[in-house]
């Protein structure tokens, strides 16, 4: 028997698992051919999933990373570092799942095929809505890493205290090996590393700590760590043959946007050049963190270009308004233009040959989410159109 707790995956035969707020589906998961519906909450899937695949999480290394920023950036790592010492490890996270961490069902089966099919290790993201909404439940990790913690999703949270122990809680909660920045950082990277920024720094001390914490030699994980490359959409460089440098960033939070912008602004003395910067903010999400971000681009950015980003239900001109407020101070040049490929086009057309381009927000995304429809949309796609169009010279 197979189980789904969405409804529009169930084929006749199948079990519904009825998730709170999921009641709704019940009737189109029955008209699909479901035989039984389980109402259960997350705690409770968490106990069931485990039970269904026997644990999965007991019979390999499980590590999860959690922290505001470089999520991806050091699960990446990690897999790199194990995949260089001959392990078969598996990848869940923003990239490659539903959620960045998925409903518990999801995980223990990913985890349970990956055995079957001779993986040795499972390296996963694992985000504050995850650990508050109980989708972990159940597991046992064998490494916890903690990348850092400012401000995010408090439109969800409520109080950055609510929002910090929530991870916190997590690093300390069962028997497990938990990596803090405030020891892993005490150690050198005994190799250039390959990704530019203090940010990417960090985020390789963290891969190394976890590595280390698995008891593999350093010897046998360093040389896919020297050569390790970013995720999409994390500082990724766009390369159209035009002269100035074009970077795609996920950065949605102010220490994010700080982080990328410090570098950009970085490589662009080091050229003579001047740095732009494109970014919006999501749609119901943290209003908090919308002025912060506007006074962290003014501040590190020559001139700032404020655009849509994903305004699903809320007003874009409410989102704008926000965004605004943290720049009644600043005579950093700035331009608001709500369509974001227009927005995208206007950036490239000004710049100069040693400048330094920051599109920032979504990164490796490739749909943009409206009040009424998912348009499909990848900022490195327009970047690359709009280069080809006037960016050349």
């Amino acid at each position: 028997m197979t189980y789904h707790y969405d409804s529009r995956k169930i084929s006749p035969g199948d079990t519904y698992i009825c998730l709170p707020g999921g009641e709704k589906f019940i009737a189109d998961a029955e008209q699909r051919g479901a035989v039984e519906t389980l109402a259960m909450d997350r705690a409770k899937l968490g106990e069931f999933s485990n039970t269904l695949f026997d644990t999965p999480s007991k019979k390999i290394p499980l590590i999860g990373v959690t922290g505001t920023n470089g999520k991806t950036t050091v699960t990446h790592l990690i897999y790199a570092g194990l995949t260089a010492a001959g392990y078969k490890p598996a990848l869940l996270g923003t990239l490659n799942a539903p959620l960045t961490t998925p409903e518990s069902l999801y995980i223990n089966q990913a985890m349970d095929e990956h055995i079957a099919n001779g993986g040795t290790h499972f390296v996963m993201e694992v985000s504050s809505h995850a650990i508050a909404q109980n989708r972990i439940a159940g597991l046992h990790f064998s490494v916890k890493v903690l990348t850092n913690i400012t401000q995010d999703h408090l439109d969800y949270h409520k109080t950055f205290e609510a929002y910090r122990d929530t991870k916190l809680g997590f690093m300390s909660a069962g028997d497990t090996v938990a990596c803090y920045p405030e020891n892993y950082q005490q150690h050198d990277v005994p190799f250039p590393v390959p990704l530019p920024g203090m940010f990417n720094y960090h985020n390789f001390q963290a891969a190394i700590a976890a590595l280390r914490a698995l008891d593999i030699p350093d010897a046998q994980f360093m040389p896919g760590l020297a050569t390790a490359t970013a995720p999409p959409g994390r500082f990724e460089a766009i390369h159209e043959g035009q002269p100035f440098l074009v970077i795609v960033d996920y950065a949605h939070t102010p220490d994010g946007l700080e982080n990328v912008l410090k570098e950009s602004k970085r490589l662009a003395e080091a050229r003579g050049g001047k740095t732009h910067v494109l970014f919006g903010c999501g749609g119901d999400r943290d209003r908090g963190k919308r002025p912060k971000m506007a006074q962290i681009a003014a501040q590190h950015a020559d001139t700032v270009i404020i655009t849509a980003d994903n305004p699903r239900t809320e007003s874009p001109s409410q989102i704008f308004g926000d965004i605004l407020t943290g720049l009644t101070e600043t005579s950093t040049p700035y331009q608001v233009i709500e369509d974001r490929k227009d927005a995208i086009f206007a950036l490239i057309e000004r710049a100069k040959a040693a400048d330094v381009l920051l599109i920032a927000g979504k990164g490796h995304e490739t749909v943009q989410i409206l009040a009424d429809r998912t348009l499909p949309f990848d900022d490195r796609h327009i970047a690359r159109e709009a280069i080809n169009a006037h960016g050349k010279k």
